[in-house]
């Protein structure tokens, strides 16, 4: 009984974590500028689209077509590039809220950040490496003061990044694919009986096959961002899935369920951290910020009381 309510939760959280993908793009999708294919006829001459109704298209044109698809849907706001020059000014205009010409002891930091955009490291990367702190943070309260487990420190985090890079809509029709993979191969593999890594190793096909299904589904179901998708967020994304792979090997189907989903769910606040005006523009004009996380770890590393799990856990023996 214990077996199919974990069954019926996990095949509820993929389900969940589908629609939101599918709804998000719906919502978020500009009505007047739906991404569609563009049409071949249309876009040369009537001489070649009378001759292309005859014959195949040539190489260079379908070519020319896929590079105009993918300029006319390539992001502009994706923190895990540098930033173009019009947002380069826009960063350099924003650096008079608070100018730093002289570095003393109290400015130190943003002095260094402001001559670093300068001298042309992108504010993107900046950014990111000081949230990274902050994120890490979020995990190590998590861990010991909510007692809710993670899979690592660096996971969670490169999740986030992750979904920034490819957007939340993408991002989560991957996951979506990639955590029914990974329970797809955990039901195939554990009655297997080979070495661990090996086992690891197939799981990669199931994993691969099912990514590519879900960038093919986003095509169909017209998802804008599908088209800029670089290889090293899917990468990340199926590092997550080889490892929650490699922690059901080992664990249960519920212990897996909420280190699965206490990961993701750090990294869907992560996301929305990273892609928040008003957390950019604090951590780039004041990056000494940074330094609150120190007194911050040190609180949470000598919290020795009962986390929040064991509360609710025994509630009962607490009020006695």
């Amino acid at each position: 009984m214990k077996s199919f309510l974990s069954s019926i939760i996990i095949t509820s959280f993929f389900l969940t974590l589908f629609f939101v993908s599918f709804f998000t793009s719906v919502f978020a999708q500009d009505k007047s500028d739906q991404f569609k294919f563009l049409d071949f006829d249309e876009s040369t001459s009537t001489e070649v689209s009378n001759e292309a109704s005859s014959t195949e298209l040539s190489a260079s044109d379908t070519a020319a077509n896929i590079i105009n698809q993918r300029q006319s849907v390539l992001p502009s706001n994706d923190l895990t590039q540098p930033e173009e020059l019009p947002e380069k000014v826009a960063i350099i205009s924003l650096f008079e809220a608070r100018l730093v010409d002289e570095p003393n002891l109290l400015n130190i930091m943003a002095y260094w950040v402001q001559e670093s955009v300068r001298d042309g490291i992108p504010a993107n990367t900046i950014f990111l490496i000081l949230l990274t702190p902050f994120l890490a943070l979020l995990v190590s309260f998590t861990r010991i003061v909510l007692g809710l487990p993670t899979l690592d420190m660096l996971v969670p985090i490169a999740l986030s990044f992750a979904l920034v890079a490819v957007g939340i809509t993408v991002g989560l029709l991957v996951l979506t694919a990639i955590i029914i993979a990974s329970y797809i191969a955990k039901k195939s593999l554990s009655s297997l009986r080979i070495m661990f890594y090996p086992k690891r190793s197939l799981s990669m096909v199931f994993l691969s096959i099912s990514v590519f299904a879900a960038l093919s589904l986003g095509v169909v179901l017209e998802f804008e961002r599908i088209l800029s998708v670089s290889i090293f967020p899917i990468l990340v994304l199926m590092l997550l899935g080889d490892m929650i792979v490699s922690v059901q090997l080992h664990k249960s189907s519920s212990e897996t369920f909420v280190i699965t989903g206490t990961t993701i769910l750090i990294g869907l606040v992560g996301y929305f951290a990273a892609t928040n005006s008003l957390i950019q523009n604090v951590i780039i004009l004041y990056p000494e910020t940074v330094l609150l996380v120190i007194p911050a770890n040190i609180l949470v590393g000598r919290y020795f009381g009962l986390r929040l799990l064991e509360l609710f856990r025994f509630n009962k023996v607490v009020l006695d």
